[in-house]
């Protein structure tokens, strides 16, 4: 009765899992499909072209107010294009779901994903390798620290010339503050 019991309880660890994780395939599915469908649009939104009309005819010529319309509505797109292209590159870097981002919230992060990675960027003394040449290591950049289902966080480090990666633990405390483990890493040699 005992390998049977035991067998039982494999077979039913084996389809829990495989539900598990065929629901985080799906998850990871619809993630690509709602990307792909942003990327297209992005691609789309940046190759559009605006048709304006002739310039005035007249003494005004191009220093009329429309001109200066034109400019600035132009300007004004070039900023939205840059920020949907900025909030894009961000979140590619972030595999927290909106349940997970909720959650954060009311564990006291009012922007999960810029507060983790601005508080880790602070935190230079986790990384474990020496830097050369008169370096200083560093989180750096923002886009290679990837937040991963709560709590795990990879991320990228370098001083300039040599580099390398690292797993860590986050956990956020009652006053909001957040406290890095380190868990795992590699250096460049």
């Amino acid at each position: 009765m005992g390998a049977r019991g035991a067998l039982a309880g494999a077979i039913l660890l084996s389809v829990t899992a495989a539900a598990y994780f065929g629901l985080q395939w799906r998850d990871a599915e619809s993630r690509a499909a709602t990307a792909m469908a942003w990327g297209s649009f992005l691609a789309d939104s940046l190759g559009s072209t605006v048709s304006f009309p002739p310039p005035p005819v007249g003494p005004e010529g191009p220093d009329s107010v429309y001109w200066q319309w034109v400019a600035t509505t132009a300007t004004l797109q070039s900023r939205r294009w840059q920020k949907a292209v900025r909030v894009a590159a961000e979140s590619r870097a972030t595999l927290l779901d909106a349940h997970e981002i909720d959650e954060l919230r009311r564990q006291g992060l009012d922007e999960p994903a810029a507060e983790l990675r601005s508080s880790l960027m602070a935190h230079p003394d986790l990384i474990p390798c020496r830097p050369v040449l008169g370096g200083t290591m560093g989180f750096y950049h923002p886009e290679s620290i990837v937040l991963l289902a709560p709590p795990w966080v990879f991320a990228a480090f370098g001083d300039g010339h040599v580099g390398g990666v690292m797993l860590l633990r986050y956990a956020v405390l009652e006053d909001g503050s957040i406290r890095w483990i380190p868990v795992w890493s590699e250096c460049d040699s």
